[in-house]
């Protein structure tokens, strides 16, 4: 549930698959949040389809071991897996640019001119 919350904050799309996860999530799902509740256990061979941006996980070291490996043997961009219980700078991203001036003498002024 904290996960979720979390990640519904973030402004992300939830798809939460745990046993008892619909009940669990019955005060959230309906509410026009892009939340998704499935009764059951997650195959974590099934993650490597999966189009997400980050993969948020509870349970014993080795499920999270075996969840780990298949999120890194996907094809793609880098997929965090977030084991926190309470993390919710987890499932925000900020995106930055650097803009290395090294070329013009650590003059910025003399890039925008070229």
């Amino acid at each position: 549930l904290a996960q979720t919350i979390q990640a519904l904050a973030a402004g992300n799309a939830v798809l939460a698959v745990a046993p008892g996860a619909p009940a669990a999530l019955s005060a959230l799902t309906g509410k026009g949040l892009p939340l998704a509740a499935i009764d059951g256990r997650p195959d974590p061979v099934e993650a490597r389809s999966l189009r997400v941006d980050v993969v948020a996980f509870s349970g014993t070291p080795e499920a999270a071991r075996i969840v780990r490996k298949v999120i890194a043997d996907r094809a793609g961009p880098i997929v965090p897996l977030v084991s926190e219980v309470l993390n919710p700078a987890a499932y925000a991203h900020e995106r930055a640019v650097c803009v290395d001036t090294t070329a013009a003498g650590g003059n910025a002024s003399l890039l925008a001119a070229a």
